[in-house]
């Protein structure tokens, strides 16, 4: 009795293999913490994102920053939102923080997956009417049950097939006899006809790319609900090929008005296609990698929205690159790029930079700044003489949050040269902008 109550006792902890953490949140060697902004995980999965997450993809953004914590390290997740899993088998999902109550993760998830559908153009109008129970999956589950679903539609209304030509060697004669071919025909098989004909098949390249996708989200999925309707999908596409080249086959991807119905599902197969490794881990053999920079992210969707409010003759533009910081030998040198451009007919009248970062507007200290980057000032400023001749109004955009949720004072460059930061509110989508000809969103 006192052995087996010896070996009980002596048992490692049992780590979770799903874990949520928010955005900036800390990640532990061990121990037993279950909060969402600090979370314990194995020995092994620790090791492996210090090893493999500190530089990723070409850019060199970090997953995630080494913190010192007491007498030990912790791992604060940054830059990246999505799914990420280790060879150990610890998925890890990580919510953006878009609310002050950081325990909301219903709310965060839906915020993301609203960015999301904006962004990659992902048509969602059976997420906005699931019920919690979808809400209340893990992220890669709700994105993978909204897939099944659209897929389950499509299959309902037709699997499109096609003709395609096809030659080989047949016992009978049918459709074309290839001559040549068949007075090339070595001694003892001329009862065989060398035949070219068409084939009426599904095997074609929007269903070999829908393939592929099934294929990869079975491989990903945990719930056995997904697993249950993943392989009965499969099933259907049991005599079609995997896509053995992606862009090849999205290139050949047919607009055509029979495939009307495929149109939706084309950009799913473009995003779980795309990132089967949107970034690239050192050493990552295996598991999931479905990971989103926040940055971007929340560039592209302040972008659209915002353009989605300006009417005619106001016009937004993104990244737009028409001017340079400096001219040498007669060409145009380092490239100014702002976010957004706003435009008056053919005038500039404002510029805008969207920033993923968090400042505090309670920190007006000439010390602190705000912890606004004196290299983000200095980035307007060349954006304002350049783009607006050193006469009108920017604006520097930060996600709103408890310790920045209204406009700070203006900002001076000159008396003509103003810059205003402001907060928008990811789940209102409220933003106070005001630019020159009176125009609000």
């Amino acid at each position: 009795m006192q052995k087996h109550l010896s070996v009980f006792m002596n048992n490692p902890t049992t780590f979770a293999k799903d874990i949520v953490i928010k955005e900036y949140g800390l990640l532990l060697n061990g121990g037993n913490s279950q909060d969402i902004g600090c979370r314990s995980i194995s020995s092994k999965a620790f090791n492996w994102l210090l090893l493999n997450g500190q530089s990723i993809g070409e850019n060199g953004r970090e997953l995630i920053k080494v913190k010192r914590r007491g007498n030990g390290i912790a791992l604060q997740v940054v830059n990246f939102v999505g799914v990420v899993e280790t060879p150990c088998g610890t998925r890890i999902e990580i919510l953006p923080k878009v609310t002050r109550d950081s325990d909301d993760t219903e709310l965060a998830r839906k915020t993301l997956l609203k960015m999301l559908s904006v962004v990659e153009k992902i048509k969602l109008e059976q997420f906005y009417n699931s019920s919690l129970k979808i809400i209340n999956q893990p992220l890669l589950e709700v994105l993978i049950t909204l897939f099944l679903e659209e897929t389950s539609k499509l299959i309902k209304k037709g699997i499109r097939s096609h003709y395609r030509r096809t030659e080989r060697e047949s016992p009978f004669l049918k459709g074309q006899l290839l001559t040549a071919k068949q007075i090339r025909q070595r001694p003892g098989r001329q009862h065989y006809f060398q035949v070219s004909h068409d084939i009426f098949t599904a095997d074609r390249a929007e269903n070999r790319l829908l393939h592929s996708a099934l294929y990869q989200v079975f491989k990903w999925t945990k719930s056995p609900n997904n697993q249950r309707l993943a392989r009965e999908l499969l099933f259907v596409f049991h005599d079609i090929r995997k896509s053995a080249d992606y862009c090849s086959d999205f290139r050949k991807w047919s607009d055509d008005r029979t495939l009307a119905h495929y149109r939706d599902i084309k950009v799913w197969c473009r995003l779980i296609l795309s990132y089967q490794s949107p970034i690239t881990l050192a050493g990552q053999a295996n598991g999931v990698s479905f990971l989103f920079p926040m940055e971007v992210l929340f560039e592209r969707y302040v972008a659209a929205k915002l353009k989605s409010r300006f009417e005619s003759p106001l016009r937004l533009s993104e990244q737009t690159q028409s001017k340079a910081l400096t001219e040498h030998k007669e060409q145009n040198w380092f490239k100014l790029r702002p976010d957004i451009v706003i435009y008056h007919d053919k005038k500039v009248v404002s510029v805008m930079d969207t920033k993923w970062k968090v400042i505090n507007q309670n920190l007006a200290t000439g010390k602190d700044k705000y912890n606004l980057a004196q290299s983000d000032m200095y980035q307007l400023f060349a954006y304002g003489e350049k783009y607006l001749n050193g006469s009108g109004d920017m604006f520097l955009i930060y996600p709103k949050h408890e310790n920045f949720d209204s406009a700070l004072e203006e900002f001076s460059f000159k008396p003509s040269l103003r810059l205003n930061v402001i907060p928008y509110d990811l789940v209102t989508d409220q933003c106070q902008i005001s630019i020159g000809v009176n125009e609000h969103c």
